[in-house]
């Protein structure tokens, strides 16, 4: 009596469904592999939300970072309004910072070295006299015999002092190579630019300074420029305090 060699009908339905589920599991994993390999993502093309804008000089060596006017509720014309800036130097050599401009006033270097101020006035040189007040040539005496004294003139009168400026025009700050250098009154820094006297309208949160230039000289004595039309004022550091809502007082029925 011969076997017969045929599957059941159970034992098919096993072996189908064996491979269904190979298939599944083969296509799951090309799946994953194929969303893991290859794909661009979100973190990829992220930037961290630094305040201020970033522009380069028009050779491409030099960057600005960061740069921005600390905010305030108010600059009022007239005022100072410092500037936090940050420059990078990708040059092979030196160079330094040696002017900057806005159309919204005079740009300086506040704690940098002052001009120094020659005395306006010395004291008059004593005079020779007599008790009687008379002025005598040096060295002789009067009439009398007696000795001549020494009359001292009145000092002549201090000037009245002068308004200074809060900062010196005459700017040099070096970046080295392959440097940066920051120019920030905040976290404690004492050097940085400053509009002397802000012109024009009160500067106001969302305002700017309108194209400000700073220029740069290299070691060779070749120069560069970073031309910015809008200096914005940088948002505050924390959120500002919410306003409090006022509920009168209602009348019952």
């Amino acid at each position: 009596m011969t076997r017969s060699t045929q599957a059941t009908p159970l034992a098919r339905r096993r072996t189908v469904l064996s491979a269904a589920l190979m298939a599944t599991a083969a296509f799951g994993l090309g799946v994953l592999s194929a969303c893991s390999a290859g794909q661009i993502t979100q973190t990829d093309t992220q930037k961290a939300a630094v305040p201020g804008i970033s522009v380069e000089s028009a050779d491409g060596k030099i960057a600005l970072r960061d740069g921005g006017i600390p905010y305030a509720d108010q600059y009022k014309t007239g005022a100072t309004v410092p500037l936090s800036v940050r420059f990078f130097n990708n040059a092979q050599q030196s160079v330094k910072l040696t002017g900057a401009t806005s159309d919204n006033g005079t740009i300086v270097l506040v704690g940098g070295p002052q001009p120094s101020v020659a005395p306006t006035s010395a004291a008059a040189s004593p005079s020779l006299a007599t008790p009687s007040g008379s002025a005598l040539p040096s060295g002789t005496r009067n009439p009398s015999g007696s000795p001549s004294t020494v009359v001292p003139s009145s000092p002549a009168a201090a000037p009245s002092p002068t308004p200074t400026s809060v900062g010196s025009s005459a700017i040099s700050i070096e970046v080295p190579p392959a440097g940066v250098t920051l120019l920030s009154r905040d976290n404690g820094g004492t050097k940085y630019l400053a509009v002397e006297k802000l012109t024009g309208e009160p500067l106001l949160p969302g305002g700017s300074l309108e194209n400000v230039t700073f220029t740069f000289t290299y070691a060779d004595g070749t120069t560069t420029t970073i031309k910015v039309p809008s200096l914005p004022m940088t948002p505050p550091g924390s959120p500002l305090p919410k306003p409090s809502s006022v509920v009168g007082d209602e009348g019952e029925e």
